[in-house]
């Protein structure tokens, strides 16, 4: 019997560490006595924690939305077309960087990753909306 658990995963860890890295710099915006002389109100003290909340969801949200597989999905299942539901055609060039899209979102601006797709049927070119998301999400 083999009870050998799986090792983490290093991508995940490398993010965990930036992670931390990231709130410890927020704590710190929010804590280090060189900036409490900014923060003397309760008004100021709020829009301080706020903005480094926005500032922390924002950069989770982007890590978790560009780690996701359709981000760089299978050539070989191709995702659909968002308007007619055909297979796309590739239009990032596999290996290239993938081209980046910013979204506004609650929390403030995300760069989102993507590949391109096209569909030669509806002559649009669109980034892979995922298995969950209905067109137009």
């Amino acid at each position: 019997m083999n009870d050998a658990q799986p090792g983490p995963d290093p991508r995940r860890e490398e993010l965990r560490r930036r992670w931390l890295a990231h709130a410890a710099a927020a704590f710190d915006l929010m804590f280090d006595p060189r900036y409490q002389d900014q923060l003397v109100t309760f008004d100021q003290r709020e829009e301080r924690a706020g903005d480094l909340g926005r500032d922390l969801t924002a950069w989770l949200l982007q890590q978790h939305a560009n780690a996701d597989p359709q981000a760089r999905p299978d050539p070989q299942q191709a995702p659909a077309c968002p308007k007619c539901g055909r297979p796309g055609h590739r239009v990032t060039a596999a290996g290239a960087p993938l081209p980046q899209r910013r979204l506004t979102t609650r929390a403030g601006e995300v760069a989102l990753s993507r590949e391109r797709w096209r569909c030669t049927t509806c002559r649009v070119v669109f980034f892979p909306l995922g298995p969950a998301a209905p067109p137009g999400d």
